[in-house]
């Protein structure tokens, strides 16, 4: 079930911008879905992280999180996609948050990354 996720992910991000892809998830936000929960976000993690194994290509925190949120898309389940940036050193990072909260997270990730971008 996470494979779909992942693919469409993985070529979105390849194919489309950061804005776009934005656009794409905020209309889908916008047709009154639910929020998606911590266990049922814990099965769309395990469903997305272990299809990721079966994926030949670079698979890493942007496409996962991408893929997170696509997976809870077709669940009509809403979560939020966040892409941020971080300072000495120079590095980004990509996650979901659910409920307010970095989902599967190192604690204190919301202090060490500027959100760059939230969907």
């Amino acid at each position: 079930m996470g494979l779909l996720p992942i693919a469409l992910a993985y070529l979105a991000l390849r194919w489309l911008s950061l804005e776009k892809i934005s656009k794409i998830i905020g209309i889908f936000k916008s047709r009154g879905l639910r929020h998606i929960t911590v266990s049922e976000a814990d099965i769309a993690w395990e469903s997305v992280r272990k299809s990721s194994f079966y994926f030949l290509g670079r698979i890493a925190c942007l496409e996962l999180s991408l893929a997170f949120v696509l997976f809870a898309l077709m669940r009509r389940q809403s979560s939020t996609w966040c892409v941020g940036v971080a300072t000495e050193p120079i590095r980004a990072h990509a996650w979901v948050e659910v409920d307010g909260k970095p989902f599967r997270e190192q604690d204190g990730l919301e202090h060490s990354f500027r959100k760059m971008l939230v969907v």
